[in-house]
């Protein structure tokens, strides 16, 4: 019935995902809208969701004991005297027998014990693709955002290069400026329009991927709402102690194979007293017919299962070792992306928006100053490449603060807020 359910209530899930960002065509989509629609339809969240099944059947596996086994046999046979003669009719033999194998408690136990330490290693390997799969959401996502942000930037800067040759053409017609201004001015445009179509290649590509992640699709044209993220102003940097680098999925998942080691090596110990073998048989022969019971049990005398005891104690050692040099590799990674992130937001804060409107007034400035002839070509160039060159550092800036973010929180969660103040 559980299968059923999922079986039809994952497709129809997906479906209304669709309808509902079709009726939402018109509003624009924020990043948390598109990373639970990635969570809700990539195969990667499929996958996640997959190993919480399996994690679910091992456990109830490991609690099942062994079938019984039946054995039956039938057949025909006559009595032969000395000399090799049949004797009598051939008649019917037929035997039966019903087989037990019963866990001893300890090593039943021990294998519980195991199993659940595997199932928790595949519920955290289905965490850990949820979870890097929402990163990279929030990633591809700023990405785009970026793109979209240096597209309007490149586009006002191929405006104003196509104003500024037009203006330049009048004035060489006038014999007010020189033939060589038309050409820098042209020149300065070319650049403008070739940066214009690279933004918009980055711009198609990082849609391409917006859309391809999220496998369900979205409404056309694609509006983004939002912004990159930023601290406030009073943020200050945590510490790598604060971080919980211990819920880390990739910890946890060497913590859970550490402890599946260690349920293995009590489950090798244990299994040196046998499980016992019971079993009930009854034979009809010519001659006779026979019930009875039987016990079967293996003695560790020679082997005692030695050999598995002292393998699995090696695994265990060097699943407790890998467990603890990853929680320091953890460590020492924090701590070079709080750095990151520190310096990202240090550099974004220091580019603020009020010198790009500065900037902006410059070039106004500049351009009138040209117009009426109290200024050469140069200096407004040179006001519109400091105005186009504030934007971009701005937004390398916040682009800067978005990828730093996104890798701290690979290590951290992608749900953790970063951005607490003190």
């Amino acid at each position: 019935m559980l299968s059923f359910c999922r079986w039809v209530f994952t497709p129809t899930s997906m479906l209304i995902l669709s309808f509902s960002l079709r009726a939402k065509a018109e509003e624009p989509l924020s990043r948390d809208a598109f990373v639970a629609a990635v969570l809700a339809s990539n195969p990667s969240a499929s996958a996640a969701r997959a190993l919480v099944l399996e994690a679910a059947a091992t456990r109830r596996l490991a609690r099942l004991i062994p079938d019984p086994v039946f054995e039956l046999s039938i057949s025909r046979a006559r009595v032969r005297d000395d000399g090799g003669d049949t004797i009598g009719p051939t008649r019917t033999e037929n035997a039966g027998s019903l087989q037990q194998v019963i866990p001893w408690p300890g090593t039943y136990r021990a294998g519980i014990g195991s199993a659940e330490a595997e199932a928790r290693g595949l519920e955290v390997s289905g965490e850990r693709l949820r979870w890097e799969l929402e990163v990279d959401a929030r990633q591809a996502f700023d990405e785009l955002f970026f793109t979209r942000s240096a597209i309007s930037v490149a586009r006002e800067a191929e405006a104003d290069a196509r104003s500024l040759m037009e203006l330049t053409n009048q004035r060489v017609e006038l014999g007010e400026s020189r033939e060589v201004d038309r050409i820098k001015a042209r020149i300065e445009w070319l650049k403008a329009e070739r940066g214009l179509l690279a933004a918009q290649r980055e711009e198609t590509t990082a849609e391409a991927i917006v859309r391809t992640l999220a496998v369900s699709p979205l409404s056309r044209p694609l509006v983004l709402g939002g912004e990159l993220p930023m601290p406030p102003q009073d943020w200050t940097i945590p510490r790598p102690s604060e971080l919980r680098l211990q819920e880390s999925p990739r910890y946890r998942a060497a913590l859970t194979e550490a402890q599946r080691a260690g349920a293995q090596l009590t489950l090798a110990r244990r299994s040196r007293v046998p499980d016992l073998g019971l079993s009930l048989f009854r034979t009809r022969e010519l001659d006779r017919e026979a019930n009875g019971a039987s016990v079967a049990l293996k003695l560790p005398l020679w082997n005692a299962n030695r050999g598995e005891i002292a393998r699995a104690g090696a695994r265990a050692e060097l699943a407790r070792s890998e467990a603890a040099r990853i929680l320091l590799d953890l460590t020492r990674d924090a701590e070079r992306r709080m750095k990151d992130l520190e310096l990202a937001v240090t550099q974004a804060s220091s580019t603020s928006p009020a010198i790009v409107s500065a900037a902006r007034r410059s070039v106004d400035l500049a351009r009138l100053a040209y117009e009426n002839g109290e200024t050469s070509l140069l200096d407004l160039l040179d006001a519109q490449r400091t105005s186009r060159d504030a934007q971009r550092e701005l937004l390398e800036a916040r682009r800067a603060v978005a990828v730093a973010l996104a890798e701290a929180q690979r290590l951290v969660g992608p749900g953790r807020p970063f951005w607490s103040t003190r």
